[in-house]
């Protein structure tokens, strides 16, 4: 019998510890603060002009001249680089518009490697805007672009006040 309660003992207290160990280590779970702070980063810019068709040409940066939101100050409206401030999952966007019968390509660039391609053509006396979305990780330093492709292309890209080309970037996570 003295064996039979002392086991019986035994196996409370150690169902007591582990009730105590799970208690600790689920608050320690939920009560401690994140060692890492998330920063904001995010931008937005429009290009203020049109490209005349004689500069619409293949491999050109586009520059968004007219920065709306620039949180973390990693977008350079002179280059129209973005130059990623930390390491991420990033959400891009971008657009641009021609019209009357002339088409382009643009791509999203990070560095020298394409992320992205959209290709708009738009019908004779019309316009048509191309919006393109990527999702992608990136390392503190990348440079994120938008260029003009380098597949066919004619006319200008227009940016005016029927509809401007913008680009754009927040980070997830």
């Amino acid at each position: 019998m003295e064996k039979f309660l002392k086991s019986n003992q035994d196996n409370s207290i150690c169902k007591q510890l582990n009730v105590l160990i799970l208690n600790i280590y689920t608050e320690r779970l939920l009560i401690q603060p994140s060692q890492i702070t998330p920063t904001t980063v995010a931008f937005y810019a429009q290009k203020s002009s049109n490209i005349p068709a004689s500069e619409a040409t293949g491999h050109r940066v586009l520059v968004f001249d007219m920065v709306k939101t620039n949180i973390g100050n990693g977008y350079h409206p002179s280059t129209g680089v973005f130059m990623v401030p930390e390491s991420g999952i990033y959400v891009f966007s971008w657009s641009f518009r021609n019209g009357n019968d002339d088409y382009h390509s643009t791509e999203l660039m990070v560095n020298t490697g394409q992320e992205g391609i959209i290709y708009v053509d738009s019908a004779d006396g019309s316009d048509i805007t191309g919006t393109g979305v990527a999702v992608i990780h990136v390392n503190k330093g990348d440079d994120v672009f938008v260029r003009i492709g380098s597949v066919s292309y004619t006319g200008p890209i227009n940016s005016d006040a029927r509809g401007r080309c913008s680009f754009a970037g927040w980070k997830l996570n």
